[in-house]
């Protein structure tokens, strides 16, 4: 991803772990959420990290999404901040969809960027 810039590598990481299919390749879903990820669900509750990686590899793999009003802020040299609206599309859903934030962290001097927090609000 080195000749992406950090916005198009965010927004890909993104719509990766909504729409790829881990089941066959756990460990690269793994790979991409760090050992300390702590996330804020649409009721407000706070999920592990397992609960997170185990709805991903359970989840339905046709279910798709549409971002949109994607940013992505740098907070460090190695952190960033992504935000964006994503509503579900497959199966059809009347929802308006929800509001996300997520923080991504550089892991080494290549840029391998791990999830360390997520935080989803539903629109009502």
């Amino acid at each position: 991803m080195a000749s992406l810039n950090i916005s198009e590598q965010i927004r890909n990481l993104e719509e990766s772990l909504l729409h790829q299919d881990f089941s066959s390749i756990p460990e690269a879903l793994e790979a991409m959420i760090c050992d300390d990820f702590r996330e804020v669900d649409p009721k407000g509750r706070e999920c592990s990290r397992e609960d997170v990686i185990s709805w991903l590899l359970q989840k339905d793999p046709t279910m798709r999404w549409e971002f949109s009003e994607f940013t992505v802020n740098q907070l460090t040299d190695n952190s960033v901040l992504a935000t964006y609206l994503a509503r579900q599309i497959l199966p059809e859903s009347s929802s308006s969809g929800s509001r996300h934030s997520s923080i991504w962290r550089a892991t080494n001097p290549e840029k391998t960027w791990q999830l360390i927090f997520h935080q989803s609000t539903k629109i009502i």
